[in-house]
């Protein structure tokens, strides 16, 4: 019988091969049906989820990037801040898989979250690593923002 680690390392490995084929791991049924009259390349729920998932894994990966680097990098509230942004948008992506009747008041937090991140990590101007999460962060904000005003 499978435990829960082992089943969650298979499905990591299972995505990451996946992801670096170019395929998209979807179950049939999977993708929500598109609001209505939505235009093409509109805002949609989708989109705003890998966003979400996106800043996610970028604020956690600045977090380790942090740690190494030490120095400003290490200072208690950046690293918070990373944290809590990452915290922020994968529950926002949660919200929105669960089509929360919620998530504007959700989606408008995660914006806050992610701008804040963003001009914490823009405050490093010579760190490709930090203004790649700063460009992930407000990405994810106008994203949140947008869905914001939408229904799901």
């Amino acid at each position: 019988m499978w435990d829960r680690r082992k089943l969650l390392v298979s499905l990591a490995m299972v995505t990451a091969a996946a992801a670096s084929r170019g395929v998209q791991a979807q179950a049939p049924g999977d993708t929500m049906p598109p609001m209505p009259g939505m235009l093409p390349g509109a805002m949609t729920v989708e989109s705003c989820i890998e966003s979400c998932w996106q800043s996610h894994a970028m604020c956690l990966r600045t977090e380790r990037y942090c740690i190494e680097s030490g120095g400003m990098h290490v200072m208690p509230a950046h690293l918070a801040l990373l944290a809590d942004c990452a915290e922020m948008c994968e529950k926002t992506a949660n919200t929105m898989l669960r089509r929360s009747r919620q998530h504007a008041a959700v989606c408008i937090a995660c914006a806050q979250l992610c701008d804040a991140c963003a001009g914490d990590c823009e405050a490093f101007k010579d760190d490709a690593r930090m203004l790649a999460c700063a460009r992930s962060c407000r990405t994810c904000a106008g994203h949140c923002r947008e869905m914001s005003r939408l229904p799901i």
